[in-house]
């Protein structure tokens, strides 16, 4: 785990909004990773259109959601800690995007498992964290992150991956209630 908060109060500007600094911090964290596609384009390019999502479809301004859109993840994949986000973001923004990364089955869970297998249950467990961990702002950035990756889903998926992905979506969509962001809610649904 890279040890990012260390050099990173040297290195910002000062005149830089967090949101900012959260956009080259992510940039960092997920530096040679790379989106699904045809054409790979820089895996910061799929927090960055979360954060377009919250804002632009979504109509969120609050800064912290904001931030923590971009940082999303940067735990998950990015070899942050939580605790650089604690020190560089601060508690509100730690916790959103806690509350979003994924827990991933122990090697005890997946001994033995096929790959579909091992699928199914990432996708149970995603659900289950939905519907019993996460609180509404937790929600609106599963949205946000759920639209940006089924627009990728419907471009780079075919057959039976498309269609697991496509009633993973709808079955997340009977968790999160429609109320706790009709724009996202109803952007995902009519892409279905």
């Amino acid at each position: 785990m890279t040890d990012f908060s260390a050099d990173w109060n040297l290195v910002y500007s000062k005149s830089m909004t967090q949101l900012e600094i959260a956009i080259a911090f992510a940039t960092e964290a997920h530096q040679g990773q790379f989106c699904d596609g045809d054409i790979p384009l820089p895996y910061i390019f799929h927090p960055i259109e979360v954060v377009l999502n919250l804002h632009d479809v979504g109509g969120i301004v609050d800064e912290d959601m904001l931030i923590a859109g971009i940082l999303h993840d940067t735990i998950e994949h990015g070899g942050t800690s939580l605790q650089d986000i604690v020190l560089l973001f601060g508690d509100t923004v730690a916790a959103l995007v806690k509350g979003v990364t994924r827990e991933e089955p122990s090697p005890a869970q997946t001994e033995g498992l096929s790959s579909d297998e091992i699928w199914t249950l990432r996708a149970n467990m995603l659900l289950e964290e939905i519907a019993t961990k996460m609180s509404d702002e937790h929600h609106i950035i599963k949205l946000a992150d759920r639209l940006a990756n089924l627009k990728s889903a419907l471009r780079t998926k075919k057959g039976k991956k498309l269609k697991r992905y496509l009633t993973h979506t709808e079955a997340i969509l009977r968790i999160i209630p429609k109320e706790t962001n009709p724009p996202l809610w109803k952007a995902i649904k009519n892409l279905l």
